[in-house]
């Protein structure tokens, strides 16, 4: 992991955190007018975006491939309008909140890490998944891509033109717990720095909300970036039959879309993480633990790490918060380190995987409160990726002048990260690793071929016997444990003394 210096950590507290970035909400509703969204007869569509101009309204959206314009009307045209012969219906605009933040550890707790540093010596293993080759669209309050952990993340673009600023805090949060760097500074992702980020900003100066017409554009907006995953860190109380078409129209097109299940405790249902085509996050905290304020009920699919997360901030700094909205980008990230691992994967088949292989926590089997589980992406990929065990020409222990050199040769290491060596003074004993860090594999990565490696343990004594174990390490991990070789310095003593006193005892002859 990386270091962190508490002068380059920016801590705010719960109140604070509420008080600038969560103004109240019922301050955000102009009484006067009502945004709604009217859908309209497809053959009369086109005088329609003029009559709502017409009647003092603002058109924000026009949806052709839904039949939906989104507007503003004054209360007193709203019947009016409805009136049109061109309207079929109107119904209102929901609004949608940014997850209330309480005030990051999760890396771990997700098993990233374990996916991609499965050595734990702080560098990404070589063609481990890290969500390379995974798009997560992020529908925020955009992105500080000046902060320093975004330095080289690939960003696919955004949308609006100041989709790459945040006046909040909050969509730069969420970007840092995907896909943060894993540099010498600051936090690192689960994606470390590894999944393409696409941005769409939708919560504005107020920080605080917006409405379901703007999410149905933003997720137009993810689909036509070429989004895998969409990551939704907001929520509102009451559902729309537009939000919740699209959604499952992207689902039907193998997009996979992810929200959090709400703040606020109790068992309302939140959207759009309650629409059956999205998955919806509750969060727990360091020691798996539902955490009081997320909601619980018959749609929360997973659950994820959500209580004093730290991550990126503004200014180039870091801070903590909770919330579902925390846990959610976890859930996203993680799901693109499995996705990435097997790119073959329908969005479908991804889904049930990380359900099967989330930790069942609570009442047994999927409950309201942790839904499937805690998600986890070592275990998920385990599921997928057959180890690679791999083919030994030869392993060998000889035994010389005061060291035992232990040497094998392989016949093939298409996705071998390198090795590790164990060492006992029994077949049955307790096994001691001999290598601190792991030992690099010689062969390029989806090469198939093999190579000569050689370990000199001087380490030993005489007089004992000692049994060598070799562990090979794929690039997902998992490992596989080679049938033990022996060698014994006394034996070599032995010799030595035998053939010294051979040589003593030969007689010497004149010569002639």
């Amino acid at each position: 992991m990386k270091s962190r210096s508490r002068s380059t950590l920016t801590l705010l507290s719960l109140s604070l955190l509420v008080a600038v970035m969560l103004p109240a909400h019922t301050l955000a509703v102009d009484t006067g007018a009502q945004r709604v969204l009217i859908r309209y007869d497809v053959t009369q569509r086109s005088a329609l975006p003029q009559t709502v101009e017409a009647a003092g309204g603002q058109v924000h959206h026009v949806f052709d491939e839904l039949g939906v314009i989104a507007a503003t009307l004054p209360s007193s045209a709203v019947d009016r309008i409805q009136k049109d012969g061109a309207v079929l219906s109107i119904q209102p605009d929901q609004l949608r909140f940014a997850s209330d933040q309480v005030v990051p550890y999760g890396v771990e707790s997700v098993e990233a890490r374990l996916v991609w540093d499965a050595d734990y010596d702080g560098l990404v293993d070589p063609g481990a998944p890290t969500g390379s080759g995974r798009t997560v669209c992020i529908i925020d309050s955009g992105i500080d891509i000046s902060h320093e952990d975004f330095s080289g993340v690939t960003f696919a673009g955004g949308y609006p033109s100041d989709w790459n600023t945040d006046t909040c805090g909050h969509g730069t949060h969420v970007a840092g717990t995907i896909a943060a760097m894993n540099n010498t500074t600051g936090i690192v992702g689960v994606t470390p720095g590894a999944a393409s980020l696409y941005i769409v900003k939708v919560f504005g100066d107020n920080c605080d909300w917006t409405y379901s017409s703007d999410l149905i554009d933003a997720a137009f907006k993810c689909r036509d970036a070429g989004a895998d995953i969409i990551n939704m860190s907001l929520s509102g109380p009451v559902n729309n039959f537009f939000e919740d078409y699209v959604f499952g129209n992207l689902y039907s097109q193998g997009i996979l879309p992810i929200a959090a299940a709400g703040n606020g405790g109790g068992t309302a249902y939140s959207y759009p993480a309650s629409y059956n085509s999205v998955i919806s996050v509750g969060a727990v905290d360091a020691n798996n633990v539902v955490a009081d304020f997320s909601r619980q009920n018959d749609q929360v699919e997973l659950t994820a790490p959500g209580v004093g997360i730290l991550s990126t901030y503004l200014d180039g700094g870091y801070v903590y918060m909770s919330g579902t909205s925390m846990a959610a980008p976890h859930v996203a990230a993680a799901a693109a380190i499995v996705w990435s691992a097997d790119p073959d994967l329908s969005n479908v088949e991804l889904r049930t995987l990380l359900q099967e292989t989330a930790l069942d926590l609570g009442a047994p089997g999927r409950d309201v409160a942790y839904g499937y589980g805690v998600i986890r992406s070592r275990t998920a990929i385990d599921e997928v990726i057959i180890p690679t065990a791999i083919d030994l020409a030869s392993f060998d222990a000889t035994a010389q002048e005061g060291a035992i050199q232990v040497s094998w040769e392989t016949v093939e290491e298409i996705d071998n990260l390198g090795f590790n060596l164990y060492r006992a003074t029994a077949r049955d004993g307790v096994r001691t690793r001999l290598n601190d860090a792991l030992i690099p594999s010689l062969v390029a990565p989806g090469s198939p071929a093999g190579a000569v490696y050689t370990w000199l343990d001087e380490d030993v004594e005489e007089g004992f016997t000692y049994y060598y174990w070799l562990e090979d390490v794929d690039a997902s991990g998992a490992t596989t444990l080679h049938s033990p070789v022996q060698a014994s310095l006394g034996t070599l003593a032995f010799e030595a003394e035998r053939a010294f006193s051979i040589r003593r005892i030969v007689p010497v002859r004149p010569a002639r």
